[in-house]
């Protein structure tokens, strides 16, 4: 569906959306707390999507969800539509936020969360829920990613999960031509629960989230091993 969309627009991003999408399908059916019939509903689960070009991907999760129509997503990246290439903050579609500069989407994921605490410490825990983000290589490399590992570890706030499609590639090159980081010691010695998965097995994803939504102490980090355009025909 995705590719599909770009394919209409003769423009976009298909391949990060594509490897994206066992991901989204696990987590919109059987984890992430939503109501299409009442988008205000303050206790929603957030889900913030960094790589703003990847929206084809979200777009077309959140038209299964119920959130758009079929001509919604036959309209991306074209002036005036309600699905423009990169998300624009639109509550009553799902969108969480706006994206911009990779790494920007998921600081402001850590912010949601950090208010979500606030407000179930202030008025109790009926008023809690999960904060999910979406990464990418990309907003790894940034250095606003640093920030918001640090902060969320320190807080300990084992409400923010976070999901780092890992498909080794930035911009134009392969990740390790330009990083060798070991990204998973790095969140673990900010105190992050870390784990790592393939990210096309359902059963793993299924059972990441089982145990990130279970954690009590520190926010979970889930490295999914990805493909970039997974099922694309060569």
């Amino acid at each position: 569906l995705s590719a599909a969309m770009v394919e209409k627009a003769k423009s976009g991003h298909p391949g990060g959306a594509m490897g994206g999408a066992d991901f989204m399908t696990v987590l919109y059916t059987e984890f992430l707390r939503y109501d299409p019939d009442n988008t205000s509903y303050p206790y929603r689960d957030r889900f913030f999507l960094d790589p703003g070009h990847m929206s084809p991907m979200l777009y077309s999760t959140l038209s299964l969800a119920g959130y758009y129509t079929t001509e919604d997503l036959q309209s991306l990246r074209q002036w005036g539509s309600v699905t423009p290439g990169h998300p624009e903050a639109d509550f009553a579609r799902g969108v969480e936020n706006t994206s911009g500069p990779l790494g920007q989407g998921h600081a402001m994921a850590l912010g949601a969360a950090i208010a979500e605490r606030f407000m179930a410490a202030r008025f109790g825990e009926w008023m809690a829920h999960k904060t999910y983000a979406y990464i990418s290589d990309g907003a790894v490399e940034e250095e606003i990613s640093q920030g918001v590992g640090r902060i969320a570890g320190h807080l300990g706030l084992s409400n923010f999960i976070m999901y780092y499609d890992s498909n080794n590639i930035q911009l134009s090159t392969k990740v390790d031509e330009v990083m060798t980081e070991n990204v998973a010691m790095k969140y673990e010695a900010w105190g992050w629960n870390v784990l790592s998965v393939d990210g096309h097995n359902i059963n793993e994803i299924r059972e990441a989230l089982v145990a990130a939504n279970s954690e009590t102490e520190r926010p979970t980090l889930i490295i999914g091993r990805t493909v970039m355009g997974k099922g694309a025909k060569g």
